[in-house]
């Protein structure tokens, strides 16, 4: 081989091509057995715990992180019942620095390694931009961008030194479009793609790769409650605004379960996704700016 054809199969990468996926299945290539997961926001009924169900039914370890104890203790119980896989329940406040890098490091020697990380932390106020209080506002910027990077900080004090890992952040699709009474939280998300985005360009030549998934209007029970029965002028508006927005803008016409978002978190932890880096996959419906 002369040195130009060493320089091309440098440059291509040609030594680096996953030739050993051709001849497997999707499916093969999504097995996650042995693979050590972090799910944090891991407590309620919403997207945390369908993550932890995703990642465990696909072989992966998975340690539910969360506010309250009690709350990740019993998901935790239900997903190793279920799937046969390792779990940990971690209590942390992710709002707390010190509390998200001590939960991160519990939950990697509770497992015994760390190979992904799923950032999904929330705490939103909702309402005309023009009627929050200063502590409205920051609630919602920390709950829904600066918990997220300390997630992901914490992880990469693992994941950097092994030169392999994921990171996956969950944004919105509100990152990309606008709502009524969404101004703090859709300009937060947007700052999550962006965060994504530019995490990966940093981490992808030192081993690991960072994704985004970005959700549309998912409905949990306390969601469901909400829109057949508002109890407030704040609930009553923000059905407006959901309604508004499945009307309009939702190409599908209905809201979704935390199920179908947590099946593409799943496939981008996976080997599947390998050749994917930095991006934000939408799962909304066909949800789009009107």
């Amino acid at each position: 081989m002369d040195a130009t054809e060493q320089d091309w199969n440098r440059l291509m990468g040609f030594d680096r091509l996953p030739t050993h996926i051709v001849d497997k299945r999707v499916t093969e290539l999504m097995d996650l057995s042995g693979k050590k997961a972090i799910v944090t926001g891991a407590g309620g009924d919403g997207l945390g715990q369908a993550m932890a169900h995703r990642l465990a039914g696909l072989g992966a370890d998975v340690a539910l992180v969360g506010r309250t104890l009690e709350k990740v203790e019993r998901r935790a119980d239900e997903v190793e019942r279920r799937w046969g896989v390792k779990t940990a329940a971690i209590r942390a406040d992710l709002s707390d620095w010190d509390q998200v890098h001590r939960a991160v490091r519990e939950s990697r020697d509770a497992l015994g390694g760390l190979d992904i990380m799923i950032n999904n932390p929330v705490m939103v106020v909702a309402g005309p931009f023009e009627k929050h209080t200063k502590e409205e506002i920051d609630q919602t910027v920390l709950g829904s961008l600066t918990m997220l990077m300390y997630g992901a900080h914490a992880a990469l004090e693992y994941l950097l030194p092994q030169g392999a890992g994921r990171i996956i952040n969950i944004g919105a699709v509100g990152g990309r479009i606008q709502h009524r009474g969404l101004v703090v939280y859709n300009s937060c998300k947007a700052g999550v793609i962006g965060f994504t985005r530019n995490l990966a360009h940093e981490m992808a030549p030192q081993g690991v790769n960072v994704l985004g998934v970005a959700p549309g209007i998912m409905i949990k029970p306390d969601m469901r409650r909400m829109i057949l029965d508002p109890q407030s002028d704040r609930e009553r508006a923000a059905r407006a605004t959901i309604l508004e927005s499945i009307t309009n803008q939702v190409q599908l016409g209905r809201c979704c379960l935390p199920e179908e978002v947590a099946n593409m978190v799943a496939f981008l932890a996976s080997e599947a996704a390998d050749y994917l880096c930095g991006q934000t996959i939408d799962v909304a419906g066909g949800q789009w700016m009107n």
